[in-house]
């Protein structure tokens, strides 16, 4: 159940070089009755002309998409399932506006790098060093609501001369990889990830749907990668990323800003909108988030509501992991800690 690839290029790179340098999910997946709408106020700003995303462009067409597969490929058995996350409360609803009219274009914040911190060697019931190599699945009730047992893929869609890759799984929510990229590489390698499958489930029959997270990059002032949600919405037409924390990850400018949280243990935070293509992104606006959640279905409403996604659209599958373009030639570890999707 991998997320599908994206391709990522330059905005002034021709098609015909997208086509090997891609990346988001493949170089880079009425409101009113939506019982979870609006966690909190909105604010619009103007449409304008995208800046060229040096290190972030997406083509959805080769993103990997997570699908069920029957049993794992790589390696050895399943362990036992992690302990249940409890659900908490629905987040707030507030009936949604319709766009206003554009105004003032915000620019994205510099992006900080995270202080690199000594890691334990790797370790999981399961590890692969294949591009395409698959752990699981896995039977987590930390996952709530999926329509088949999640999985983690090492996921190199991009591969390029030098790249190494190796991925260490336990589960969804303790797995990782090092990973040793190229110094100097803009365009996304890689995006080892979790996968969890919602089967095309409408999104208005959601009342909650929320993520949480621990991850560290163990980032050094070379790499070029950030933690993100890849979501694929209306059979894989639409992909929604939620990115929270970077390393050199460029700047966009933002089409809106909007504040989500409020409720269900998700605090209030401004997110941007930025726009590749047909690929959504949403970046914190404050820096770096390591450890925290995210309201994933007010993000999703949010965007049906203010026509960025289809009226009555659904949910086809939700990723987590790491775009990774460049560790500076030398190993790094990308940790997952812990990660849950609470959902009803």
């Amino acid at each position: 159940m991998l997320s599908r690839p994206k391709a990522i290029a330059a905005a002034a790179v021709s098609a015909a070089a997208i086509a090997a340098v891609t990346a988001g999910c493949q170089p880079q997946d009425s409101i009113a009755s939506a019982p979870a709408a609006l966690s909190a106020q909105q604010t619009v700003s103007a449409h304008t002309a995208k800046l060229p995303r040096p290190h972030h462009t997406h083509d959805a067409k080769r993103h990997h998409k997570h699908t069920p597969k029957p049993a794992a490929t790589p390696t050895t058995s399943t362990p036992a399932p992690t302990s249940s996350a409890s659900a908490s409360a629905s987040p707030t609803s507030t009936s949604s506006s319709p766009t206003p009219a554009p105004t003032q274009s915000s620019p994205s914040p510099s992006p900080t790098t995270s202080t690199p911190t000594s890691t334990p060697t790797p370790t999981g019931t399961c590890t692969t060093s294949a591009a395409q190599g698959e752990c699981g699945p896995y039977t987590d009730p930390q996952i709530e609501e999926t329509s088949s047992n999640p999985s983690v893929g090492n996921n190199v869609w991009a591969p390029i001369s030098g790249w190494k890759q190796t991925l260490y799984a336990t589960n969804p929510g303790d797995w990782s990889v090092t990973a040793n990229m190229p110094a100097g590489n803009t365009a996304v390698v890689s995006y080892p990830s979790s996968g969890s499958d919602y089967n095309g489930r409408a999104l208005s029959s959601f009342s909650t749907l929320r993520g949480s997270f621990s991850e560290n990059m163990n980032a050094n002032s070379s790499t070029s990668a950030w933690a993100a949600y890849d979501i694929w919405a209306n059979g894989g037409s639409n992909e929604i990323m939620i990115q929270h924390d970077f390393a050199n990850n460029g700047a966009c400018t933002y089409e809106a800003t909007a504040d989500f949280g409020g409720s269900g243990g998700v605090p209030v935070q401004k997110w941007g909108l930025c726009q590749f293509g047909s690929e959504l992104v949403w970046k914190l606006t404050s820096g770096n988030e390591q450890t925290g959640s995210v309201d994933i279905l007010a993000m999703l409403t949010w965007l049906e509501s203010h026509g960025y996604l289809p009226a009555s659209s659904t949910l086809s599958s939700i990723g987590y992991g790491w775009e990774i373009a460049s560790t500076g030639g030398v190993n790094e570890n990308f940790q997952v800690n812990s990660y849950s999707i609470t959902a009803s």
